[in-house]
């Protein structure tokens, strides 16, 4: 899970199926083993923080954003509240979009009771704008192979607009699609996010590969195998 550290933040890697924080029920988390992690190596300090900057829902397995500074935590929420923050996604949905290149804009607002995405309108008290970016990168049997460019990070965000397209995405029940695994996973991944340095300014870039040995990864190894050469280069 551990993907990079240094002084002021760690980049971890969610598996699907790990919740980014604990819920009432004490399930386990991502957060939670984070903690246990810095507490187990660095036993000669006292308790730090280890806020998420980021989070992601449960079936979804990526890249997650961990500051252990209080002054980091303030500095990154700084730059997401300003859309400053890159965050790019694998997504594998059913059918093919049309077309293959193209934004989605629309008004979304969370149901709590329901714990889901619904349409809003843009006046409703409630809405957020949510806009994201995507790009076809293969179509085999039935499923596309989607790029996704993140430009607000709202509740269920992807998962609900590309369902609202008629493209869910591989195994989401929740938003309309076949089940296709028994496993907590849905053929979304975050692989990719860049933002600047709190400290110094420079611009960091974390990219890593889903898992292309297993499903639904596996269908467009090829394609994903070439892609993430590239852009790990």
């Amino acid at each position: 899970m551990l993907f990079y550290e240094n002084n002021d933040f760690i980049i971890a890697r969610k598996p699907a199926g790990f919740l980014s924080e604990e819920d009432p029920a004490g399930s386990v988390n991502l957060r939670s083993l984070l903690e246990k992690y810095l507490s187990e190596t660095y036993p000669w300090k006292k308790r730090g923080i280890c806020q998420l900057v980021n989070r992601l829902d449960k079936p979804v397995e990526g890249l997650l954003i961990c500051a252990k500074k209080q002054s980091i935590l303030k500095g990154l929420q700084q730059q997401f509240y300003e859309r400053t923050v890159r965050k790019n996604y694998f997504a594998i949905v059913e059918g093919k979009p049309e077309p293959i290149k193209a934004t989605i804009k629309s008004h979304l607002k969370k149901v709590q009771h329901a714990f889901r995405a619904v349409a809003a309108t843009a006046n409703d008290p409630e809405a957020k704008e949510a806009i994201l970016h995507y790009q076809l990168l293969d179509h085999q049997e039935g499923f596309s192979l989607l790029q996704i460019e993140l430009r607000t990070g709202k509740f269920h965000q992807i998962r609900f607009q590309l369902s609202q397209k008629s493209y869910p995405i591989w195994n989401d029940e929740w938003y309309g699609a076949k089940k296709y695994s028994a496993e907590m996973k849905i053929g979304l991944f975050s692989y990719s996010i860049q933002f600047k340095d709190v400290q110094t300014g420079e611009q960091r870039n974390f990219v890593c590969c889903p898992p292309l040995d297993k499903e639904p990864w596996n269908l467009f190894f090829g394609v994903l195998s070439q892609k993430c050469q590239t852009l790990v280069e």
